[in-house]
């Protein structure tokens, strides 16, 4: 593994632990290149986000998306599902007091199981461990969490179940949101079904555009019909 420093703006991010092969962040964080992804474009949410607002990183990994953004003066709820990356996440946030780590993974019931999970590592063969699945709007109230302002949410197709344990959030908080969508994706294992189409019981991400306005690549839409991330604005 190996340590690397980055620059964001005038800012240098240490990074700890970092792998040194396969299509992750940790080899794009080594070339420099994580900065570039589109998913990663930060100046274009600050716009819309006041100094001082609430940044729910769910799917945080070992940081690269929590860090700048409290960088950027928010106060960052840092999320993660999986514990060897949590133990980098909170090494390599641990120099920010604006973030808050959560090792918790988010699903549509609670509950906690050893399984293989999609930890964005890029092996050979998913890693199994203690993943403690949480629905969001009961995790936030019972660690008295404070209502987002903005929520990102990257989880490798996990997001089909996920939301459903969010409705208090979507529904009456109403946060902006960068919303991964996983059209079809792959990976699933035991206790980790990974992307649930709607019509096997997956949420039902039409029911969004009640109470937001929705792009996806800077253009409106009118449907999560592929892979991508989609903004989606409060009405």
């Amino acid at each position: 593994m190996t340590d690397t420093s980055i620059k964001y703006k005038h800012h240098t991010i240490n990074f700890y632990n970092l792998l040194d092969e396969g299509h992750n962040p940790d080899t794009q964080i080594q070339s420099g290149t994580i900065y570039q992804r589109g998913d990663h474009n930060f100046d274009s949410l600050v716009n819309h986000l006041a100094k001082g607002s609430v940044i729910y990183d769910i799917g945080s990994y070992i940081g690269t998306f929590a860090i700048p953004m409290a960088l950027e003066g928010m106060k960052v709820m840092a999320f993660e599902g999986f514990p060897k990356n949590v133990e980098r996440l909170q090494k390599n946030c641990a120099a920010y007091p604006a973030i808050k780590v959560y090792e918790a993974a988010l699903s549509n019931e609670k509950r906690e199981v050893v399984t293989q999970f999609n930890d964005c590592r890029d092996e050979k063969e998913a890693k199994e461990d203690l993943i403690k699945y949480v629905l969001l709007d009961e995790f936030v109230e019972e660690n008295s969490i404070p209502a987002p302002d903005f929520v990102k949410v990257d989880i490798e197709g996990m997001e089909t179940l996920a939301l459903f344990g969010m409705t208090n959030i979507i529904k009456n908080v109403k946060p902006i949101w960068q919303l991964c969508y996983h059209h079809n994706h792959p990976d699933k294992y035991s206790e980790y079904p990974g992307f649930v189409p709607t019509s096997e019981g997956g949420f039902d991400f039409t029911s969004l555009f009640e109470d937001y306005n929705i792009f996806c690549e800077g253009t409106p839409t009118v449907a999560f019909d592929r892979w991508g991330e989609y903004i989606m604005i409060p009405k």
